[in-house]
């Protein structure tokens, strides 16, 4: 059986798709490439050529995949906009898409903003795709219960004006309101502005600033001794997406092995094992994919940021 990963192994997120590779490769090479008793081999792409991702590159990517009669499951992609546009060829050849790090809730779940959502993604008409992260919305709490451990009592947003500027707008805005924080317009007026991440979750900035990270820091992890085993077999220390990229191989090779004695629909039933899937010893820690794809890992990393250090805090699910 094959397993693609499809992951931007070139351009300005190559290093974390490199860690989240690696991570993966580290998991099929510690499973011995298997699964209980079949085989299982991985094929590495890149899903960027050279840019922040690649429309082309994904397309390709993913319909090669769907192509191969051998393939059992897809990694990829790392983040939301690409991951679009591979899970709906990946739904209509009926292969489990797994992402280690895509956070967008259209992608699972009916989201503001976005007409059809998670339909548009599901041509096949069940759900496909899982994701390992924790989806944008359980960031965004974390992000207004951040703020108002920094004691601030007005926030503002500067957000793109996109479907994912106006959905994190409402959605941050309603939960700061939960926790006792007034939304206002004017960022002079704020404490605290909240933007995008470079990549994947946000920031909040006055005169200092944190970002709110989905990944957790690998000395952060429930594992304490991935980081070590991952920087004895690569010879350099994890970056936050290896532990993600190794828990989807894992994902991935478990599915395969509870899939191995159907009697028909091999690609089905393994989407139905991770779409079932109980992850009560991962290096992630405790969790589960629910029926539509989303991880119940709620821990959402901090980080303190300045000039010339970036201090993690103490991993926090929201509402703890």
């Amino acid at each position: 059986m094959t397993v693609y990963v499809s992951l931007p192994l070139t351009g300005p997120h190559a290093g974390d798709g490199r860690d989240a590779a690696d991570g993966a490769r580290f998991a099929l090479e510690r499973a011995e490439g298997r699964a209980g008793d079949l085989e299982v081999r991985a094929i590495y792409l890149d899903d960027a050529a050279g840019a922040e991702w690649d429309p082309a590159a994904v397309g390709r990517n993913a319909r090669t995949a769907a192509e191969d009669s051998s393939t059992a499951a897809y990694i990829g992609e790392l983040h939301s906009q690409p991951t679009r546009a591979s899970v709906p060829v990946t739904s209509e050849a009926g292969i489990a898409q797994i992402s280690p790090g895509a956070g967008a809730v259209d992608l699972t779940r009916p989201a503001e903003g976005y007409p059809d959502s998670p339909d548009q993604y599901r041509p096949s008409g069940e759900p496909t795709f899982a994701r390992i992260v924790p989806a944008e919305d359980v960031v965004l709490r974390a992000a207004a219960e951040r703020a108002q451990r920094a004691e601030a009592e007005r926030v503002a947003t500067e957000l793109p004006a996109t479907a994912f500027g106006r959905f994190a707008g409402e959605r941050f805005d309603a939960v700061a309101a939960e926790v006792g924080i007034s939304a206002v317009a004017d960022p002079d007026r704020a404490d605290l502005v909240l933007t995008p991440g470079a990549t994947e979750g946000f920031r909040l900035s006055d005169g200092d600033e944190w970002q709110i990270s989905q990944t957790l820091a690998p000395d952060e992890l429930p594992d304490r001794g991935f980081a070590t085993a991952f920087d004895a077999e690569f010879d350099r220390p994890p970056g936050p997406y290896a532990a993600y990229g190794y828990e989807a191989m894992e994902l991935a090779l478990d599915a395969i092995e509870s899939a191995a004695d159907a009697d028909e629909d091999f690609r089905g039933a393994v989407v139905d094992a991770v779409l079932e899937a109980e992850r009560p010893e991962s290096v992630l820690g405790r969790y589960s994919i629910t029926a539509d794809g989303d991880s119940t890992l709620c821990a959402v990393q901090s980080y303190r940021l300045s000039p010339q250090e970036t201090v993690p805090e103490r991993p926090l699910c929201p509402g703890s």
